[in-house]
């Protein structure tokens, strides 16, 4: 680890040490103890001897004990405590890592020392633990124009550590993805990072996303801490903050495969990146028809859906076509960090809502000129964030895939999310407009619940689709409202007449629950 100019920084502690009170206690209990006395020249001596202690033995300070010292009210209690904090977090960046948002918050402090201080910390944690540098990010941009010549300098080189970590990180395995708000931003990192730039430079969420977090900041040792739940953001994000990215001007040889990320009966998928004019790396994910299904029938109801799919992929929860070629057949979309759906079931009851109206609106909206998705399950539903702190975006994809595999007699959805009529047409009849009220039936009963409408043992779920009903969501979960079951219920009957006749129609009982469930939600849904 590459510290700050320890050697000036060492001189500077003992500098402003002399300034504070003498405090004659050597123990590390002893002064902890003083942190919290009520004479802020006390508690300031504390600190102080505290960063004496970090400086030459940073194992012997327990960061918990700094948390609230590093916020007081006396800035002498802070600079001597942000000191110590610094200094431990270049020894032992894991120690300091719970207390990230506390320091975040400092970096924009209003004394330059404090500053400082917060900065250097930052670069001490972000160096082993990359995507904490998110919430400071836009901070330490704005301290490269910083008047302290000082503070200007420590920012640059946290940048510079934040640009060496992640991109390390982006080379080694499974993509760790930055997506930037600007093109400045993306030319801090180097050749060879996947950098997905889109959005604009004056973006007020913020201008660095890091996904996904499972691939970086793992610690597997007992002081780990937990990642950011899934929905734990403040709320949904505005319309505006929603990227739809560019087409790209790429030919199938021009992306560089990356990973697989998954296989089924029609298509191979990978996370894929290329150099474009605009975007020096831009990620996507690749699908490419399999060499066994390329007879021109197939190829040309291929290409058939994908059209269908453009038609619609300009609305916010519909994932976006980027591109698309016929040697071989293939289509690139949006790339998404976030999972799929099945990643999201332990989001909370708000996101859940949130993110069951925005999958239902969207259906809607695809039905209202046309489109019929045939295919709904976890697995076409992806997520993506936005800039910020906000609940991430689901995005509908795989748009008019399943007709295509019913019609070779391929399978189009996996058996526990299979509409009667998948498994049993000439009883059940066609895929329709209705299919897709029972798979947004399907999708939203394990959305609430954690578990597909119908389980079990594979040879006895095509029984069960057609004949069973799956458990009333209460029953699997009490804490979920009433009124889930009812709507549920409906949307997943066996027989098309006994559904709801449109997806809109699903939308209105949703908003329904939602507004009974969480009035204030309710207000916040576009």
């Amino acid at each position: 680890m590459a510290r700050f100019d320890s050697d000036e920084r060492e001189v500077r502690v003992r500098q402003e040490r002399e300034r504070a009170p003498v405090h004659s206690a050597r123990d590390v209990s002893d002064l902890i103890v003083s942190l919290g006395a009520d004479d802020a020249k006390r508690r300031a001596s504390a600190a102080w001897t505290l960063a004496e202690v970090a400086a030459n033995d940073p194992e012997r300070v327990p960061v918990p004990d700094l948390t609230q010292a590093i916020t007081d009210d006396d800035q002498w209690v802070r600079r001597g405590a942000t000191w110590a904090l610094a200094e431990v977090a270049q020894a032992d960046p894991r120690s300091v890592k719970p207390t990230m948002e506390h320091v975040s918050d400092l970096v924009e402090d209003g004394d330059p020392l404090v500053r400082e201080n917060a900065v250097v910390a930052v670069a001490g944690v972000v160096e082993e633990y990359p995507r904490t540098a998110e919430p400071v990010f836009d901070s330490l941009l704005e301290l490269r124009d910083e008047g302290n010549g000082t503070i200007r300098r420590y920012a640059t080189e946290a940048l510079q550590h934040i640009s060496n970590a992640l991109s390390g990180a982006t080379l080694d395995g499974d993509p760790v993805v930055i997506s930037v708000a600007d093109p400045d931003v993306a030319a801090l990192f180097p050749p060879g990072a996947n950098v997905v730039q889109f959005g604009t430079a004056d973006t007020e969420s913020g201008k660095l996303r890091i996904d996904p977090a499972s691939a970086i900041d793992e610690d597997p040792t007992p002081h780990q801490t937990s990642q950011r739940t899934v929905g734990s953001g403040s709320g949904p994000p505005s319309p505006d903050d929603i990227e739809s990215p560019r087409s790209l001007p790429v030919e199938y040889e021009d992306f560089e495969k990356l990973r697989s990320v998954g296989r089924s009966p029609l298509v191979t998928a990978h996370h894929a990146r290329a150099a474009t004019p605009r975007e020096q790396h831009a990620m996507t994910t690749l699908f490419t028809l399999r060499s066994d299904r390329r007879e021109e029938p197939l190829v040309e109801s291929f290409f058939d859906a994908i059209d269908r799919w453009e038609a619609i992929d300009d609305h916010d929860h519909v994932l976006t076509v980027r591109a698309l070629g016929d040697e071989p057949p293939w289509v690139a979309t949006e790339f998404t960090g976030g999972g799929t759906l099945a990643d999201h079931f332990d989001a909370g009851l708000d996101a859940s809502l949130w993110f069951a109206h925005s999958i239902v609106r969207t259906v809607s909206h695809a039905h209202a000129v046309g489109v019929v998705h045939g295919g709904l399950c976890p697995p076409s539903i992806r997520f993506t964030r936005t800039f910020g702190s906000t609940w991430p975006v689901p995005k509908v994809g795989d748009w008019g895939l399943a007709d295509v595999m019913t019609e070779f007699d391929l399978s189009p959805v996996p058996p526990t999310y299979a509409t009667p009529e998948h498994l049993d047409p000439e009883s059940f009849g066609g895929i329709d407009h209705s299919t897709d009220v029972y798979g947004l039936g399907a999708v939203l009963y394990a959305l609430f619940t954690g578990d597909a409408p119908v389980a079990g043992d594979p040879h006895l779920v095509v029984k069960r689709v057609t004949a069973d009903d799956p458990p009333t969501p209460t029953d699997v979960n009490p804490d979920l409202p009433t009124e889930l079951d009812g709507l549920l219920e409906r949307a997943l009957a066996k027989r098309k007449p006994n559904r709801y006749e449109t997806v809109d129609d699903v939308r209105v009982a949703l908003e329904h629950v939602i507004d009974a469930t969480s009035p204030e939600l309710m207000g916040r849904i576009y």
